[in-house]
């Protein structure tokens, strides 16, 4: 699969087949063609997605487990992200909440000192 049309072209062939077999990813990155199937239906989604006009490989158990650990990693790295973005927006919200105590704080005391000054300015008889 070199381009979106040979993917697209994979992908609507699987969908018609989706009676047929458990799940599939189609990866034009990678240019793979990820099918779970039952045992029996190996050879019959091989033969289907050739009929397409694309080539078909077997992956070797060594391209089947570095594409396995690659999938891995993207996972833990994805959810580090979403860990870190978490950790981002409960401190943002800390910070925001913290703010607004101080605000808070400080109004009670500039209303304060107002009333001080307004008794200063006041002539006195």
């Amino acid at each position: 699969m070199n381009c979106g049309g040979c993917s697209g072209a994979v992908t609507r062939a699987l969908t018609k087949k989706e009676d047929e077999i458990e799940s599939f990813n189609v990866s034009l990155d990678d240019q793979i063609v990820e099918v779970v199937a039952g045992d029996d239906d190996y050879e019959k989604v091989k033969e289907f997605i050739a009929k397409t006009g694309k080539a078909t490989d077997d992956a070797t158990e060594e391209e089947i487990q570095a594409y396995v650990k690659k999938q891995e990693e993207l996972k833990k790295q994805e959810e580090l992200k979403k860990q870190e973005e978490l950790k981002n927006k409960q401190e943002q919200e800390q910070e925001q909440e913290q703010k607004q105590e101080q605000e808070q704080e400080q109004e009670p005391e500039a209303a304060a000192g107002e009333a001080k000054q307004e008794d200063a300015a006041e002539p006195k008889e």
